[in-house]
């Protein structure tokens, strides 16, 4: 088989094949300092030992920091005997021995070395001597720490508490949801603590059965979490009856309420979700922005009139969430006759012009006379519809480069080169761009120096408690801490948490200048070769460039490798299951394969290899991958004269914004990774 090459990506760059590269360290982390230093940072631990190992031989000097990094290294190759002898010879004072601010840390790696070597009644006499002043980044996992050892020590209670502990200091969804596991397994979990974890977690069979055992409406908030959990199942007449009884909860109830609406819906109990996104939309304070846009649905089964209706309220009373009623207004100028979509136009763009619903509006209005082939008119809307200020990157995008090629039609190619250039500078890196601009705004340059952060913990190796640490330290009032940002992604990225580093990336790409997150060393960060091995093993089995598994596997999963999404997709590729047995039954695999993430790589790139034989180009193959093959055999009954109008033209939404994430996460592959 050949190597599958994009035919007719929309102005899209020829295939490249990918070297093997690790996304290295700032240069301040491995090309300065000790020979150990270069060698922790660029993971090259056989290097590390003969460095160690020569000074052992030769007695050559080495230093404190250098054998806390190669302690650190020992660790984290999981050779803990090795790091518990090393750190038990190493000075723990004086001017050879570890600094004050880095010393609590050294004592956690003792603390893990002895509980991981079997010494559990010294690690937790350990544990229990440094929890007391122990510094905020080290106490999460210190908690963890002294919940397990009391659990193995036979103390259940004080491990429950412990694990209470981790619970209350986790600092984000993905702590707390390990807490919560771990809080699941002791015999002391409350229905609070089970509620909260099928409330994340909807699949959690442990979860699951704890609250489906409590008696009926005893707990609202497990009655929430067994209702999400069947409506993440398509179970929707026995989630509308726990979301009932949960609607009352203080913490769950609007959304109780709004997840009740929507198994109506589905259950088409059109009045019940009506009346139920009503009273959210006209008064909720969570998801009212949801409820409005769900009531456009039901404008489409008999219920206009009354839509409009709310709609209207609500552009007339939710002063208090400003982007409730331009959405409002925008919901009343797609679906009203033609003089109430008029005058919400003019409202909204009076009002609200700065915004991601005027600007989709003046979008929706120019892309019919586009459509008409009346230019001129479509100009007009886009640049009426333009401002820095929209929010939506790709939106405001869109608008400039359709802006320029209606310019062009127009006969006014100066100008249109001009807004090229334009988009070329704000917007770098998106899907319009790259149509506009090979490169997509793109250059190649280092980080700019002011970003280069780091503290003691990293000097000496302690690249988990660093993280946290970063991730913990909030900015003075009234700043943003881009340093401190950037120092959460590059850290994130260093130990393989890809997605934790894709998902600090856009607070971090908001608080910069886009000519700096313009930076070819910047960007890698957004777009890491995450499951590199898994990647090109694919590559190699199926043809499919690299570029295109990564691309797919960004927008579908965020490289998060375990994630189930709510309709069932499973892993990095977010595969269904059905469709990932039926690969690997072409590919002679066993069939539940795909939950490896080397499978699941597998046999995703394999689906792709049956998509591109049916229709033979990218853009379309990508949106079967997202909507099925049915839809868009339909949406290609006619021929196709432009690939890019074919895109916009997409008829479910989340179908066209996934082929453009896509397409633009394919570009910055092949830009960001040349042929070395």
């Amino acid at each position: 088989m050949g190597v599958l090459k994009p035919a007719a990506v929309c102005r899209c760059l020829s295939a490249i094949v990918f070297a093997a590269f690790l996304l290295a360290p700032p240069a301040s982390y491995a090309d300065d300092g000790s020979a150990m230093r270069r060698a922790f940072w660029n993971r090259e631990w056989g290097l590390a030992d003969s460095i160690y190992n020569a000074t052992s031989v030769d007695a050559a000097p080495i230093t404190s920091q250098d054998r806390s990094l190669y302690l650190n290294a020992l660790w984290l190759q999981g050779r803990y005997s090795d790091g518990v002898a090393l750190l038990e010879t190493m000075p723990q004072s004086g001017d050879i021995g570890f600094p004050q601010e880095v010393r609590p840390y050294a004592e956690m790696l003792l603390v893990l070395g002895q509980e991981r070597t079997g010494r559990k009644g010294e690690a937790f006499e350990r544990a229990w001597a440094l929890w007391n002043g122990a510094p905020s980044p080290l106490r999460y996992y210190l908690a963890f720490a002294l919940a397990r050892l009391s659990r193995d020590l036979s103390m259940p209670d004080e491990s429950a508490e412990w694990f209470r502990k981790m619970l209350e200091l986790a600092p984000d969804k993905k702590r707390r949801l390990q807490a919560l596991t771990q809080l699941m397994e002791t015999p002391a979990v409350n229905s609070d603590e089970a509620a909260a974890l099928l409330a994340d977690s909807p699949s959690n069979a442990k979860a699951l059965a704890f609250c489906a055992a409590l008696p009926k409406g005893e707990s609202t908030a497990a009655e929430y979490a067994l209702g999400y959990s069947d409506y993440t199942k398509k179970r929707y007449e026995s989630a509308m009856s726990h979301f009932e009884l949960a609607s009352k909860d203080v913490a769950y109830g609007e959304a109780a309420r709004y997840y009740h609406a929507y198994s109506a819906y589905r259950e088409k109990e059109n009045a019940l979700a009506f009346k139920l996104w009503r009273d959210i939309a006209l008064t909720g304070s969570e998801f009212p922005q949801r409820a409005v846009q769900r009531l456009t649905t039901l404008a489409g089964r008999g219920m206009k009139k009354d839509v409009l209706d709310v709609f209207q309220k609500v552009s007339e009373t939710r002063d208090d969430y400003p982007d409730l009623a331009a959405d409002a207004l925008a919901g009343l100028a797609r679906i009203g006759d033609a003089k109430t979509a008029a005058a919400a136009r003019e409202i909204l763009y009076e009002k609200f012009a700065a915004t991601n619903q005027a600007a989709s509006a003046r979008w929706e209005s120019g892309w019919k006379k586009w459509k008409e082939k009346n230019y001129n008119a479509a100009y007009k809307e886009w640049s009426g519809g333009f401002s820095r200020e929209i929010k939506n990157r790709e939106l405001a995008s869109r608008l400039l480069y359709w802006q320029s090629r209606a310019l062009f039609e127009i006969g006014s190619p100066v100008a249109a080169e001009r807004l090229k250039s334009d988009l070329t500078e704000w917007y770098p890196a998106e899907y319009h761009t790259f149509l506009a601009n090979p490169r997509g705004g793109i250059v190649s340059a280092d980080a700019p120096v002011s970003y280069d952060r780091r503290s003691a913990l990293e000097d000496w190796g302690f690249v988990t408690y660093a993280r946290l640490e970063s991730e913990m330290t909030p900015p003075r009032p009234g700043e943003t801490d881009i340093p401190g940002l950037y120092r959460s992604v590059r850290l994130a990225l260093w130990e393989g948490d890809y997605s934790s580093a894709a998902r600090s990336f856009g607070a971090f790409q908001r608080a910069i200048p886009a000519s700096e997150y313009a930076s070819s060393a910047v960007l890698r960060h957004s777009f890491p070769k995450a499951f590199e091995k898994e990647v090109m093993d694919a590559h190699r089995k199926t043809s499919v460039e690299p570029a295109i598994i990564w691309g797919v596997m960004r927008q579908e999963s965020l490289y998060e490798p375990d994630v189930t999404s709510s309709a069932g997709a499973y892993g990095l590729m977010q595969l269904m299951p059905a469709t990932a047995r039926e690969e690997a039954r072409k590919l002679e695999m066993d069939p539940d394969s795909y939950k490896t993430a080397s499978g699941n790589v597998l046999l995703g790139a394999n689906h792709l290899v049956g998509l591109f034989a049916r229709f033979k180009d990218v853009p379309r193959s990508l949106a079967a991958y997202n909507a099925g093959g049915t839809p868009v055999t339909r949406w290609s009954a006619s021929p196709i004269s432009d690939m890019t109008e074919w895109v916009e033209d997409i008829a479910y939404a989340e179908t066209r914004g996934y082929v453009k994430a896509v397409l633009r996460n394919i570009e910055a592959y092949r830009l960001l990774y040349p042929k070395e």
